[in-house]
């Protein structure tokens, strides 16, 4: 997971990458919706479990897939904008790259929502975009903290494999396989969105901010959290280790 973004030019390299991996991948999701979702659909999975398993297995090889690309590995393939804040937070990543990244995350995500909706017409229209929506039942705070608790533990797999140089060539792999598991186990439950480029490009363009707010906020300030632990441990492990010599 690279971090830099050193020169003005790198930077401005880097998030027209970060734009363009994250059209592809909203592409492919709304893509995945409406051909797994749609009843006419011939790839139709009528069992909401089912259909979430497939879309979580599909999803985590296409994230690795994306941020082992050239694209990602260039850029550090962030593809949300809770990973930019994890990174930053965790004092590996430019402040003055955050904005410029998320915007470009959720640029890609505007984009990749509506190149599914010319290449696929109604059908997209008739899955709303594939915009998320949570199970019946889930209010705003459980929504809010089951998808931040969610994101949290993928997050903190990704910080303790960072603290193996071995298995830093992991990370994609770990990432997209957190993703993949959340989406099969809580998409019946919260939608699964846990990344505000999911939800952003959906919900504008079908008109849908039912928990809108939530599903840009929490994917946020969860990976904040754990990347701000994450440096107070680098932090406290850096000043332990001269005492200990």
């Amino acid at each position: 997971m690279s971090t830099s973004a050193q020169s003005r030019a790198d930077l401005a390299r880097h998030t027209v990458y970060e734009c363009a991996l994250t059209t592809v991948l909203l592409f492919a999701v709304v893509s995945l919706v409406r051909w797994l979702a749609l009843p006419d659909s011939p790839l139709a999975i009528a069992d909401p479990d089912t259909l979430f398993a497939v879309a979580g297995l599909a999803v985590a090889a296409l994230i690795a897939a994306l941020m082992y690309s050239p694209l990602g590995r260039a850029s550090g393939g962030h593809l949300h904008p809770g990973v930019t804040v994890f990174l930053w937070s965790s004092g590996l990543f430019p402040g003055r790259a955050v904005v410029p990244y998320a915007a470009a995350q959720l640029a890609g995500s505007l984009a990749g929502t509506a190149l599914a909706g010319l290449v696929w017409g109604e059908a997209v229209r008739q899955i709303g975009y594939g915009a998320v929506h949570p199970g019946p039942g889930m209010g705003d705070v459980t929504l809010f903290l089951v998808e931040g608790a969610a994101l949290a533990a993928v997050f903190v797999a990704v910080a303790l494999v960072m603290t193996r140089p071995a298995l830093r060539g992991a990370i994609p792999a770990v990432i997209g396989i957190g993703v993949g598991v959340v989406i099969a186990t809580l998409g019946t439950v919260t939608g699964a969105s846990i990344n505000p480029a999911r939800a952003f490009g959906p919900a504008v363009l079908s008109g849908t901010y039912a928990h809108f707010w939530i599903y840009m906020i929490a994917p946020i300030v969860a990976p904040a959290l754990v990347g701000l632990a994450n440096r107070a441990l680098r932090t406290r492990g850096a000043a332990a280790a001269p005492a200990e010599a």
